[in-house]
């Protein structure tokens, strides 16, 4: 096998138009980043070395926390509001984005995948809780059994 190239040789700042909702995206929801967790799997993926693919080019990123700037027409209100404060993890996407995204200023994603944040939370203190929080239960709870 040969080794894989390093982050800084796959990877490019570009500059991108930014997502808008459609009249067809009646359940995303647009958020504005404010910040965005990057994590092993991010690192994997973006060397083709991760279980899921995407296809070339994307936007890395599985996790971001930040503002509501815009919801579809069935997202109700009870559930997320403009201006909320939300986490959102890009891999429990049904529409199969396979954890991308979240890099960007501004993420379109499945209002599934999005998690209202109380304000006694900083923002910055969610950003990495899929990949970190989620694998630390998994290895205990599922795997181990604690």
């Amino acid at each position: 096998t040969t080794a894989a190239s390093p982050v800084r040789n796959v990877l490019r700042l570009e500059e991108v138009q930014p997502p808008s909702l459609r009249t067809e995206d009646t359940n995303k929801v647009l958020i504005s980043t404010h910040y965005a967790g990057i994590q092993y799997p991010d690192f994997l993926q973006a060397q083709g070395l991760y279980q899921i693919k995407p296809k070339l080019p994307y936007t890395p990123g599985m996790d971001v926390a930040g503002i509501v700037v815009d919801k579809g027409s069935d997202v109700p209100d009870d559930e997320l509001r403009i201006g909320d404060r939300v986490y959102a993890n890009t891999a429990l996407c049904p529409d199969g984005g396979g954890g991308t995204g979240a890099l960007a200023e501004l993420v379109s994603v499945s209002s599934t995948a999005v998690f209202p944040i109380p304000d006694s939370l900083h923002l910055s203190s969610v950003a990495n809780i899929g990949r970190n929080y989620c694998a630390a239960y998994h290895s205990l709870k599922v795997i181990g059994n604690v």
